[in-house]
């Protein structure tokens, strides 16, 4: 039954010109037709619409509101499936020490290699700071506070923060950082 419903759905949304609606996600989602993910989100968004169909609870093609509800439920699904991809391209952590267990699929890309690495760099760092270092790398790279806001966050002054910066920066130059690899902008 359902079927027949996403059916009726797919041929409401083709012979009603109401293909907008997903340009319109798509748009919204700064998603353009020359990029390689537009035609397989453009399929996703056609399938969400209607399935929106089918669960519509009244008539869709005589109910004012179905577009907006449609709209929505578009949205939200590419919307899922674009964070989906994002975490498909996350990378899983590999330890440095574990020479035994070096996983088959290790990332092959010379930029995959590099966020692997400034990862495990930026682990190596941050246990071996004090406990506001860490805060102050919690609020930049985490938060993307300025140093005015992270001594606003934690109650401290300002010059409070510029020391825990300092101390940071002294820390990475001495596990090799240079000025060029470790730069914490204000």
């Amino acid at each position: 039954m359902k079927d027949k419903k996403i059916t009726s759905g797919l041929y409401f949304l083709m012979h009603d010109k109401q293909v907008g609606i997903i340009y319109g996600v798509l748009k919204r989602l700064h998603i353009l037709p020359w990029q390689d993910q537009f035609a397989d989100l453009f399929q996703d968004g056609c399938l969400a619409y209607a399935t929106a169909f089918a669960d519509f609870p009244s008539n869709p093609r005589t109910d004012d509101t179905f577009p907006a509800y449609a709209y929505q439920k578009v949205y939200w699904r590419l919307l899922d499936e674009l964070r989906h991809q994002q975490r498909g391209l996350a990378l899983a952590e590999y330890s440095l020490d574990d020479q035994e267990d070096v996983p088959a699929d290790v990332p092959a890309v010379t930029s995959d290699f590099k966020q692997v690495l400034d990862r495990a760099c930026l682990q190596h760092l941050v246990a071996r700071c004090t406990v506001n270092q860490q805060r102050y790398l919690t609020g930049k790279l985490q938060h993307h506070l300025t140093d005015r806001e992270i001594a606003v966050r934690f109650r401290v002054s300002p010059s409070a923060v510029a020391q825990w910066k300092r101390g940071l920066i002294a820390k990475a130059q001495q596990l090799g950082y240079n000025d060029n690899e470790f730069e914490v902008r204000k």
